[in-house]
């Protein structure tokens, strides 16, 4: 499989305040997106995961062109995305499609679904030969019946909806998608077949998935690889069995222990969270996480941990990570 996304030491941020005071007063930044690197081939899914507010969603805008102000790398087929001028951005788009979270409210109700359908072919100028057919062919690609082509957003159920959503992302053909909690709001059984559905179209169309989510029954799922997102570093990144398997950070270990169904045995068969996650403005010294970290020793407090690479190829950074048993091996 070739390299289709390259991300190397990607930052973003955002400005905070507003109003009047905003006028007599120095900027103040905030950054959402913190020195992060991954790379995601043809073909493979690689899910973010992480807590809300850890920097997941605006990562993925940042790979897409979106951020507000970003800076390092983000190489896609081979071209700087930060780099494009905005004459080369909407061919971009085309290339990197979103699957949104919500996904009625994604979908403009005075739309049909044929519309909606049309709309990414209209806004890019290649309107299809024969529209209806392309729009059967679309529906059909989801699982859905040509006869929905009439029915407007209201009218879809939640799991219709998040299907046409995924339709409207793959007008085009793109190469990669970014789903945004793809299964959000929906029951557990249809959660199943959209997954299923997901995992269907990425072998049959070759697409890569960058899938963003906090539910890890969603990861074991779909992704080959995952990434653990901490205050908008990455923590640890590597192959999703393995991860899971035997996680190399607390925070990664945290998070598959409070999930029902892994198995992660660490003193009493759960690690705690404690305390809050900290405010981006005033980021923790040394290991960011070390206040909440059950095993954190002075050095974490003042020593901000390098990245390490794992005999199995993951990449984490910590200055003791877990063993096979769920406690410090150094």
């Amino acid at each position: 499989m070739n390299d289709l996304l390259t991300v190397r030491d990607l930052e973003s941020r955002f400005k905070v305040g507003g109003g009047l005071k905003s006028l007599f007063s120095p900027k103040t930044y905030i950054k959402a997106v913190a020195g992060v690197s991954l790379d995601l081939k043809e073909g493979q899914t690689l899910a973010i995961v992480g807590e809300s507010g850890s920097g997941k969603t605006t990562l993925a805008r940042a790979i897409a062109g979106m951020g507000e102000d970003a800076s390092g790398e983000v190489l896609f087929n081979g071209q700087n995305v930060l780099a494009l001028p905005k004459s080369d951005q909407k061919a971009l788009r085309r290339d990197v499609a979103f699957i949104f979270q919500d996904a009625v409210s994604s979908l403009s109700p005075r739309y049909t679904v044929r519309a909606l359908l049309l709309e990414p072919f209209q806004i890019h100028g290649m309107m299809p030969d024969d529209p209806d057919a392309e729009v059967t062919r679309m529906l059909t690609l989801v699982g859905l019946p040509a006869t929905m082509a009439d029915r407007r957003p209201h009218e879809l159920s939640g799991g219709q909806a998040r299907r046409v959503g995924v339709a409207r992302a793959l007008a085009l053909g793109p190469k990669l998608v970014i789903a945004d909690e793809p299964t959000a709001g929906l029951d557990v059984s249809v959660q199943g077949e959209v997954l299923n559905l997901l995992n269907d179209l990425r072998e049959k169309l070759n697409l890569a998935l960058l899938v963003i989510t906090h539910n890890l029954n969603i990861v074991r799922h779909v992704a080959d690889h995952m990434a653990i997102m901490y205050l908008g570093r990455i923590v640890e990144i590597g192959e999703t069995q393995d991860i899971f398997d035997h996680p190399k950070h607390p925070y990664t270990a945290a998070l598959l222990s409070a999930n029902p169904t892994t198995e992660v045995d660490v003193a009493d068969g759960r690690i705690r969270l404690e305390g809050e996650v900290p405010s981006l403005l005033a980021r923790p010294p040394g290991c960011e996480f070390h206040g909440r970290c059950p095993f954190a020793r002075e050095r974490c407090t003042y020593d901000p941990p390098e990245v390490r690479t794992a005999p199995d190829g993951r990449r984490f950074t910590c200055h003791f990570p877990l063993g096979p048993d769920g406690t410090p091996t150094e």
